[in-house]
């Protein structure tokens, strides 16, 4: 049953054909319009645009094929999908190619497939419009934060609030799956940062990265990355682009657009994804150190490997590692800030004491400060020191 009473309009000269769909739909809770032909269902659409159209492929004064081309440039953001009793592949290729979601044959035997298709098309359509929104609520503060960068020697507290703003929501959920995260930053404007997103309803996206440098120019690279990673996840959402859903073409494609651009700066950065229902992990390292601390069955380890930053070698590899989670895990990552201040000899001594923090799934990022002996409101860090964990 569809709740919100999406607006449905339904397009087909064969009036029976037009009104048992329609009279199914409505049952399932629809709004639905109907349109006897294309010059109909145009005219409908420039009143009142549906949010979802079911268009026939063959009809008279304007076929299916015609209907899509002036929905692709009027109205690209409502979902066509095509309905023929042809199923010829040269006519499933064409809609396609005008700016078809789906396509589906008739009759129509299994409604409830019907229904499926829809919805995913409905879906579709909500995660590109959520990224517009984020696409520019995420401009319009990198535009307040570059002109407070250019203001800084006046107002560098203004900077750090905007590049705070960039952020994600703290404690956010996707499922059982919950993430937390703490910027300790050594000086006004940090050069680490965090972020995590839903790539599609299966997969989480999340990464930990840290600029080499301080101030103004490793901020600069912070946004851009930002930046860089929301294209990579409008492009999936539009259904041009999986990169995000394998961490190694992702590190690849960031390390070979930094030295394109000449930032001359390197970033060391996991990436990972979870897929949700499967409940694994996979991920990839650019120079990323200390590992990600997984803790899972009672103990914790180390998940990672030794390779260089994105931004400093062309050609470099950041292969993919997947891993089978429990039912209940912690997967904490820090920036290399946090051996600066702990206070063990070697780095051997250090690596086993993070270990050993790590001792329940149950982790909180209060506590584990704390146990680091990391003072409240610590304004005097020798680098910058990120925390992200995520639970489940």
């Amino acid at each position: 049953m569809n709740d919100a009473k999406t607006r449905l309009l339904v397009v087909d000269d064969d009036l029976a054909v037009r009104e048992s769909l329609a009279a199914w739909l409505e049952d399932s809770g629809y709004h639905v319009s109907q349109a006897e032909d294309g010059l109909v269902a145009i005219n409908h659409c420039r009143k009142k645009p549906p949010e979802i159209m079911l268009c026939d492929l063959r009809m008279p004064n304007m076929d299916g094929l015609q209907v899509l081309e002036v929905m692709a440039t009027e109205f690209p953001n409502i979902p066509v999908i095509m309905v023929s009793g042809q199923g010829e592949m040269s006519d499933v290729i064409q809609s396609l190619k005008l700016g078809a979601w789906d396509y589906v044959t008739k009759p129509i035997a299994d409604m409830e497939m019907l229904e499926r298709a829809m919805q995913r098309c409905l879906e579709r359509a909500r995660l590109i419009q959520e990224n517009r929104e984020y696409q520019r609520n995420l401009e319009a503060a990198n535009v307040k934060l570059h002109q407070a960068l250019e203001h800084m020697s006046a107002d560098e507290q203004a900077g750090r609030e905007l590049q705070f703003q960039l952020l994600p929501e703290n404690g956010a959920r996707f499922d059982q799956l919950q993430l937390f995260y703490r910027l300790l930053s050594s000086s006004t404007l940090s050069g680490d940062f965090v972020d995590y997103f839903s790539i599609d309803d299966n997969h989480i996206g999340f990464y930990l990265a840290d600029v080499a440098g301080h101030g103004i120019p490793s901020a600069l690279v912070t946004v851009i990355l930002k930046n860089t990673m929301t294209r990579f996840l409008n492009d999936c959402w539009q259904q041009r682009d999986k990169v995000l859903l394998d961490p190694e073409q992702t590190l690849s494609r960031l390390n070979n657009l930094f030295l394109e651009g000449g930032l001359h700066k390197h970033v060391a950065m996991f990436y990972g994804v979870i897929a949700l229902k499967e409940n694994q992990l996979s991920y990839s390292s650019a120079g990323h150190f200390p590992h990600a601390i997984l803790f899972e069955h009672g103990s914790a380890r180390y998940e990672g490997y030794k390779s260089p930053p994105a931004g400093l070698f062309n050609q470099a590899n950041y292969p993919r590692h997947d891993c089978q989670l429990s039912e209940k895990f912690a997967l904490l990552l820090i920036s290399d800030g946090i051996f600066e201040i702990m206070p063990h000899q070697s780095l051997l001594e250090k690596e086993a004491a993070l270990l050993a923090m790590v001792d329940t799934t149950e982790l909180n990022l209060d506590d584990l400060i704390e146990k680091l002996g990391i003072p409240a409101g610590a304004s005097d860090l020798p680098d910058d020191i990120t925390f992200l964990l995520l639970k489940r």
